[in-house]
Formats: C-alpha cells, structure tokens, sequence
C-alpha cells in the first residue's frame, strides 16, 4: 500500500467518524428537545435569567 492510499483511508476514518459523532450528538439533542416537551432553550436565555430560561417563566412566545 503506498503512503497515498494510507493517507486516504487515515482522512476517510477521520471523517466517517465525525459523521457519526455529529449523526449521534443530533439523536442527543432531539431526545434532550423532548424531554423538555419541545422548546428550545437558548444558552444566552439561561446566562441572563437563570434556571426560570429552563422553565419557561421567562421565555414564553406569543400564541
């Protein structure tokens, strides 16, 4: 096997692992999204408000 070949199969593992990183931190997050019943909780809301961002007392939306 020549050093091309090694480099092409050692730059194609890299990325088909990070496929599978990303494809599994996405499944995380939809089961995280309902658990929560489906709202999203934006990091800047839990700096400013706290753990009410994460109970949705302070980030209602209009109906």
């Amino acid at each position: 096997m020549s050093k091309e070949m090694g480099a092409v199969l050692v730059f194609g593992a890299i990325i088909v692992g990070a496929l599978i990183m990303f494809a599994l931190e996405r499944r995380g997050a939809a089961k995280r999204k309902a658990a929560r019943g489906g709202r999203e909780i934006d990091v800047s809301d839990l700096i400013a408000f706290g753990s009410a961002a994460g109970q949705g007392e302070r980030t209602k939306t209009p109906d």
